[in-house]
């Protein structure tokens, strides 16, 4: 899996104001998104695929600042002012800025590993709400939760 830092910067150079450049990018999936297709087709009980309950919170159920971010796959990028939400076409493709978030507006932003090749990026808000995202381990998540760290004080 590439790093879409390079692709999001080209694609999304419009939503930057003057001076301000990109970090780090990750493309973001809704957690159950690739089990709610298998429960479809095998009609089994939503989030018990591996024996175990997803936890992760949906963006399709999210309220407050999360809200705002669609319940599709995204690219979550982080900036020297801000975090942007685009959204991803089902090619890839960097469409339209959908969210976009102050560093003081996110309380936390965490990588738990839960799979071999990924785990789970949990944004929270400082309202107490959150989303949270599958991400490949090959985007190197750490990385972009080393920048927010950096950024957010």
């Amino acid at each position: 899996m590439p790093d879409f830092t390079k692709r999001v910067a080209k694609a999304a150079a419009a939503s930057l104001a003057p001076g301000e450049s990109i970090h780090k990018s990750l493309a973001g999936q809704p957690p159950g998104s690739l089990t709610r297709g298998m429960n479809e087709r095998f009609n089994v009980e939503y989030g018990i695929i591996r024996g175990r309950k997803e936890k992760a919170r949906h963006a399709e159920e999210a309220v407050g600042l999360g809200a705002a971010i669609p319940p599709r796959n995204v690219y979550l990028t982080l900036t020297d002012r801000r975090m942007l939400v685009h959204t991803m076409s089902k090619v890839g493709k960097v469409e339209d800025l959908v969210a976009e978030y102050d560093y003081r507006q996110i309380t936390d932003v965490r990588f738990e590993k839960t799979r071999l090749d990924g785990g789970v990026l949990e944004l929270t808000f400082r309202d107490e709400t959150g989303v949270d995202f599958l991400i490949t381990q090959r985007q190197k998540p750490e990385v972009f939760v080393a920048v927010w760290e950096d950024h957010r004080a």
